[in-house]
């Protein structure tokens, strides 16, 4: 009779467990079953994949994830040989263009003079500018000699942390990273992006924070280490960061506008290199839900 009490008490406690893993943690799983992601309350792991699901539709209250990011313990880093180009699908449906900042670089600044065109998106303040970067981002050097500019905010140069904090908005998109690569590699630009968000939340901490896919260059314009490839892990890394954390979102553009060879595919450059045409920025409108 004891026996077999206790064989009931350990058979009840294995039930419970699994039913609380079950609870604790998301599991997302590529479709064809070649690598999977788990999200669990504190941590994200992940092993080599191409394809993510969105977010779960709601989290239990009891699993609700930081708001302030930790520089990941793991990256994903593709060879050539495994690489299936930029991750497809966002981490969002729908993301929420009112009261909104775009944060980025030149192509990003093609993308704002895209919108003053077309007329749309007229609620969002674009702090773009050529050759910026992750770490400019980070800076509040105003100085004349720093070597960059910051971009443009009520007619003078302004840092994008000073800007956001008078601006105050609601929702931030990100799209930085292509002038990181070469110097701070993968992983060094995951962390410096690590930063960036939480120096943002720092001055904003209720606001939404839309991370954008950076986008390739042509397949012949790459180089040593800013290459597609090298975009692509970092697509990766910050898609998986956006599944870890609340108001946290990865917006995918790069997959629409890549070739077999995933790289930028040439009706949609404007200069051999990885500046883009009015045709590429209406795939950007479109992903950004900008209809208006």
């Amino acid at each position: 009779m004891k026996i077999a009490l206790r064989i009931t008490l350990v058979f009840a406690v294995i039930v419970i467990g699994m039913v609380g893993a079950k609870i604790g943690y998301y599991e997302y799983t590529h479709r064809d079953g070649y690598a999977s992601v788990a999200v669990s309350v504190n941590k994200a792991t992940a092993a080599n994949t191409t394809e993510y699901q969105t977010k779960p539709a709601s989290t239990p209250t009891d699993a609700l994830k930081s708001l302030t990011v930790e520089v990941p313990d793991r990256f994903v880093i593709y060879t050539a040989e495994d690489s299936k180009g930029s991750p497809q699908g966002s981490t969002v449906e729908k993301p929420n263009l009112l009261k909104s900042v775009f944060i980025g670089d030149s192509v990003s600044l093609g993308f704002a003079r895209y919108c003053a065109k077309q007329g749309i998106m007229k609620d969002t303040v674009f702090l773009t500018a050529g050759s910026y970067s992750i770490s400019h981002a980070l800076s509040t050097n105003t100085a004349k000699d720093k070597g960059y500019q910051h971009p443009m905010y009520k007619g003078k140069e302004t840092p994008v942390i000073n800007a956001i904090s008078e601006i105050n908005p609601e929702n931030i998109y990100i799209c930085l990273g292509i002038n990181d690569i070469a110097g701070s590699g993968v992983e060094g630009t995951v962390k410096n992006y690590c930063k960036l968000i939480n120096a943002i939340r720092k001055e904003l901490s209720d606001a939404n924070i839309y991370v954008v896919s950076t986008t390739f260059l042509v397949e012949t314009a790459q180089k040593t280490n800013l290459n597609n490839l090298n975009l692509a892990n970092l697509n990766h890394n910050l898609k998986l960061l956006c599944l870890k954390y609340d108001r946290l979102e990865y917006i995918d553009i790069m997959s629409s506008l890549q070739d077999e060879k995933f790289a930028l595919k040439a009706e949609y450059c404007s200069d051999e290199y990885i500046h883009q045409t009015d045709s590429a920025y209406a795939v950007w409108a479109k992903a950004l839900g900008a209809t208006q």
